[in-house]
């Protein structure tokens, strides 16, 4: 296996550990990870007949699998041509209302602010401002109302330039109080996809997930098989191969729409793996190499309940900003039924260039209560100093009521924000004790000198 990495990432844990690494450029990402020259003359100069984007910078990226193919090399992941109608949420929304998806009611052809006013007056206010391209909630503004609407849009369309190089952007209505449910499916090359069941994905911060679990609290039987035969249906209608996963926003009376589909394997993928069995990387390595799906939907059982917590290096005290810095005490956890998965280590500099993930942890259970009693013991123990992190934040999230009943929706954290962030680091409240025992020391040797 080998691996390639930029500058800061060269004594990270995956280059350490790897069959081969290969340098791809200085730290920036436009510099290494997204310079697809560089990533093609890494693989092709180590040999590789295959490349793994992962799930993130060139995943995505229908010009990056097809020169992978033009190389001779496998791109694992699906075609060009299928990216190229879901990368693009406008596209994706017409190809997947063609088959019969409900989408969110929306204008998709946004020139100026008095279309989204109007927009807004007709459809009822909040509406949201999405960036056409890419991902991971970069460049949504929420608009409460007219007075709004020219300063959001103008930030929503400077972001989505500097994200995603391109500014163009569309309007939904914004559901309040929804639920984030996605589906994870399969496809073959041969017209094969079964799905392996849902996720639920609603703790979030700036539009970002943090916590999942699967399946969700919400979905009824009746709703889940209505929700995944749409989602099958579709994929097969757009002619999709590997993994891939179909979001879906629902409201507060069930109704479901489809937000988008991710076009790679999620972050999040392992709390499905871990009540399904599958090992979905895998899958999508065999997918590639050309084999069938052996089973069928009926062959697909889940069992018990998973909880992901996403660890990150960001301050929640301080609206979520990024922490940068070396992490000087490191103490991870994993067992029978938690699962850990990291690439950093006791003395490792986290750098200020890439996504604040640090490590996830999933908890698995008979049911969920038990899942979220093993995800808050896993959290008690694990510890990270030297950095700022989401560690304390998701201790509260595991002990709030509202979240012990599932009543929860994309909303949470902000509306719950002020208790929870009622918390003590163990960090700083161990160095105020040291301090403390050091001032008490001091002052009885000098009494005792005096």
């Amino acid at each position: 296996m080998v691996v390639g990495y930029s500058d800061c990432d060269a004594l990270s844990l995956h280059v350490k550990l790897a069959d081969e690494a290969v340098r791809l450029g200085p730290s920036p990402a436009t510099m290494s990870y997204l310079d697809i020259e560089a990533v093609l003359r890494a693989a092709k100069d180590s040999g590789c007949d295959a490349v793994f984007p992962g799930y993130g910078f060139l995943a995505e990226n229908p010009d990056f699998a097809e020169a992978v193919e033009r190389e001779g090399m496998i791109f694992i992941g699906p075609s060009a041509r299928v990216m190229r109608i879901l990368g693009d949420k406008i596209s994706a929304r017409k190809a997947l209302s063609a088959s019969g998806v409900p989408v969110t009611p929306g204008i998709t052809d946004v020139e100026d602010a008095e279309q989204v006013i109007k927009f807004g007056d007709r459809i009822g206010w909040p509406v949201i401002i999405k960036a056409t391209a890419g991902g991971g909630g970069k460049g949504m503004q929420k608009v409460s109302s007219p007075y709004e609407v020219e300063e959001k849009l103008e930030a929503a369309r400077s972001v989505a330039e500097k994200a995603f190089g391109k500014g163009t952007v569309f309007v939904e209505k914004f559901i309040e109080g929804g639920r984030h449910i996605e589906f994870q499916f399969l496809a073959d090359r041969y017209g094969r996809v079964i799905h392996l069941g849902e996720r639920e994905c609603s703790i979030q911060r700036h539009h970002q997930k943090l916590v999942e679990e699967a399946p969700s609290s919400l979905l009824a039987p009746e709703v889940r098989r209505k929700m995944g035969a749409v989602v099958v249906k579709a994929m097969k209608d757009i002619g999709y191969e590997t993994a891939g996963t179909l979001e879906f926003l629902v409201d507060r009376d069930g109704k479901f729409y489809a937000l988008e589909v991710n076009t790679r394997i999620q972050v999040e993928h392992t709390v499905t793996e871990m009540i399904s069995g599958f090992d979905i990387i895998r899958k999508m390595f065999k997918i590639a190499a050309g084999e069938r799906l052996s089973l069928s939907q009926e062959d697909v059982f889940l069992r018990g309940h998973a909880i992901q917590c996403r660890i990150n290096a960001e301050d929640p005290k301080n609206g979520f900003a990024p922490s940068f810095g070396r992490i000087s005490f490191l103490r991870q956890i994993s067992g029978p039924f938690v699962r850990t998965e990291s690439g950093i280590y006791q003395g490792w500099q986290v750098p200020p260039f890439y996504d604040s993930l640090l490590a996830k942890i999933c908890s698995v259970g008979k049911d969920r209560s038990t899942a979220i009693e093993r995800m808050r013991r896993a959290l008690r123990e694990y510890e990270i100093w030297g950095v700022k992190t989401t560690i304390p934040l998701l201790r509260r999230i595991m002990d709030h009521p509202g979240f012990i009943k599932g009543e929860i929706h994309t909303g949470f954290i902000e509306e719950n924000i002020a208790g929870l962030i009622e918390y003590a680091e163990a960090e700083e409240e161990i160095f105020k004790i040291a301090r403390f025992v050091a001032e008490v020391s001091a002052f009885g040797r000098n009494v005792h000198g005096a």
